[in-house]
C-alpha cells in the first residue's frame, strides 16, 4: 500500500521549492524538511514548462523520491490556476443548471477540458465547486509522473487538513499568502464555510481589497477562535491585514513546529518554517489516515 511508504509534500513560492517527507509509521514525526532554491521562478516554470528550469525541478524531485523512498507525493496546486464557486442546490442537483453555470465559468472552454470536484459546505443547501483546466495542469503532470500516486491539493484543502490534524472543531480562517495574491478559507464546526482569493499589486493594496471582498462575503467577517497565516510573505501580509480581521480571534503565524503540532529531527531551518506550512500538512497524507477502514 502507498499508506506503507513516506509521502512527499511540495509547495513554492517564488524561486524556492519547500517539501517535508513523513514518517508514516511515526504519527506527527516528519522525517526531513527541506528548501531547494534556484535561479528561476518555480511556479512559472512548472506552468511553461521552461526549458531552463523545468528538467532542474524533475530531477530535484526524482532524487527527493529516491533518497526518501516516497510511495506518494501531493504538490499544492495555486489558486490562481482554479476557479472556486459555492453554489445553491438548485444549480448543483440539476444538471442542465450545473453544465451551463460551468459553461459560464470557465468561458467557453471545451468541456472535455474542465475538470469539476465537489465540496460539502457548512450550508447543507449550498456547495462548493473548484474548476480547474486540465491543459492548464499538464506541467504538473510530467512534474509528477515518475511517482507511483500523485495528487494535487487546492490552498482551501490545507484548512481541511489542519482540522484533521489538530482536531479543531470551533472555527477558523486559514490565510494562505503568496506575493501577489492570498487565498483566505473558513471552517466552522468540522466544515467548510467559504473560501476566496484575491490578487494585488503591493500590500498597501490588500485593506482596500479585503474590505471590498468582506463586503460581499459574510463569512470574512465572521468570528473566528484562531486565524492561521502561514505562507512565504505571512509577516508582510500579517502586517497589512491585521486590524481588518477579527479581533477576539488569536492570530498564529505558522512559524514553529510546535505550532504546527508535529515534531522532527531537525531543530532548526535555514527558511522560515511557514513557508513551508503547506508542505507538511499535504506530507501528513491525512484523508488516507482518515479514509483507512477502522
Amino acid at each position: 500500500m502507498q499508506s506503507d511508504l513516506p509521502c512527499l509534500g511540495i509547495c513554492y513560492a517564488g524561486n524556492h521549492l519547500y517539501y517535508s517527507v513523513n514518517s508514516p509509521d511515526d504519527g506527527n514525526h516528519l522525517k526531513h524538511i527541506g528548501s531547494i532554491d534556484f535561479s528561476f521562478d518555480v511556479q512559472h516554470a512548472i506552468n511553461t514548462g521552461s526549458p531552463s528550469g523545468f528538467p532542474a525541478l524533475k530531477t530535484a524531485l526524482e532524487n527527493l523520491k529516491d533518497t526518501f523512498q516516497c510511495g506518494s507525493v501531493k504538490i499544492l496546486s495555486p489558486a490562481i490556476d482554479e476557479c472556486w464557486t459555492i453554489v445553491p442546490r438548485s444549480v448543483y442537483e440539476d444538471s442542465a443548471e450545473r453544465e451551463a453555470h460551468i459553461s459560464l465559468l470557465m468561458h467557453g472552454q471545451s468541456r472535455s477540458d474542465v475538470e469539476t470536484i465537489w465540496h460539502s459546505t457548512s450550508n447543507i443547501d449550498y456547495k462548493m465547486l473548484l474548476l480547474r483546466n486540465s491543459e492548464s495542469m499538464q506541467g504538473f503532470n510530467q512534474l509528477l509522473g515518475n511517482f507511483p500516486h500523485s495528487e494535487y491539493v487546492s490552498e482551501f484543502e490545507i484548512g481541511t487538513d489542519w482540522q484533521n490534524h489538530s482536531q479543531a472543531n470551533g472555527s477558523f480562517l486559514m490565510i494562505h499568502c503568496m506575493k501577489n495574491y492570498i487565498s483566505a478559507s473558513s471552517f466552522i464546526l468540522g466544515k467548510l464555510r467559504g473560501c476566496t482569493f484575491l490578487k494585488y499589486d503591493t500590500p498597501a493594496d490588500l485593506p482596500y481589497l479585503w474590505t471590498l471582498y468582506s463586503n460581499k462575503l459574510s463569512w470574512m467577517q465572521g468570528i473566528h477562535d484562531e486565524i492561521h497565516v502561514y505562507g512565504h510573505y505571512s509577516r508582510v501580509v500579517a502586517e497589512a491585514l491585521t486590524p481588518y480581521w477579527d479581533d477576539s480571534g488569536e492570530i498564529q503565524i505558522m512559524s514553529s513546529l510546535d505550532l504546527m503540532q508535529v515534531d522532527a529531527d531537525e531543530k532548526t531551518y535555514g527558511f522560515p518554517l511557514e513557508s513551508v506550512f503547506p508542505a507538511i500538512m499535504m506530507s501528513l497524507n491525512l484523508d488516507d489516515k482518515v479514509n483507512q477502514p477502522a
